[in-house]
């Protein structure tokens, strides 16, 4: 039997919703539609991100499965899975725009702090987790490499999270040169290193800024 397929995931780990992301995926779902694109939303929710994260790829109503590493445990076939954060806002242009581009993973800016750091680093031989501003991008029209990227607005096609090992969010150490320790990172720039470990180059698009919805409203300018 034929496996059915959609031409986007949008996966959104957690339990509670901004209304402003909710707003964003109701015109984002109209506009698949107008587009004629079938897509499959997916969340899952647990008290430990990488969990929640790992669950939400699955699909599988909770469940894990070890044996494989296709997103939806190999249910269905995809173009494209697109990940976003429930406090985070977009655009349906933001949308389309990160969705049409030809690149393996790509995603946009989004603010996370009020002095201009957003959701990416530097892009470093070595993965070392090194801060990246606004204002590193504000030259760059083009999307450009970085070392890793949050998972607030970020796409990846079909084959890049199968190349991968499992646990696709197993948090991962750094180690520093001038130090005798290893630096833990987030289980969303681990995956990046997971990714990068098997050929993939992570993307970001300068042209594309999303709002991140904390105390208070994060914008890229």
């Amino acid at each position: 039997m034929k496996k059915p397929h959609y031409d986007v995931l949008i996966a959104t780990p957690g339990k509670m919703f901004h209304g402003e992301y909710v707003s964003s995926l109701v015109n984002t779902l109209r506009w698949l539609g107008e587009q004629g694109l079938t897509y499959k939303f997916l969340t899952m929710a647990s008290s430990f991100i990488p969990s929640g994260r790992e669950l939400t790829a699955l699909d599988l109503e909770g469940k894990n499965n070890w044996e494989t590493r296709e997103v939806g445990a190999g249910q269905y076939t995809y173009g494209k899975i697109f990940w976003i954060d429930s406090d985070v806002d977009w655009t349906v242009s933001d949308f389309e725009k990160i969705y049409r581009l030809d690149l393996d993973i790509v995603s946009g800016v989004y603010v996370t702090s009020p002095d201009g750091i957003i959701a990416a680093n530097k892009y470093d031989p070595k993965g070392r987790p090194n801060v990246m501003r606004e204002t590193d991008l504000f030259l760059e029209t083009e999307p450009v490499e970085v070392g890793g990227v949050g998972f607030g607005f970020v796409a990846m096609k079909q084959g890049v999270f199968e190349a991968c090992d499992r646990p696709w969010f197993r948090i991962k150490g750094v180690k520093w040169d001038d130090f005798d320790f290893f630096c833990n990172v987030g289980e969303d720039y681990s995956w990046c290193m997971n990714a990068q470990k098997n050929g993939f180059k992570v993307m970001i698009d300068p042209s594309v800024k999303v709002g991140h919805h904390k105390e208070i409203i994060y914008r890229a300018r």
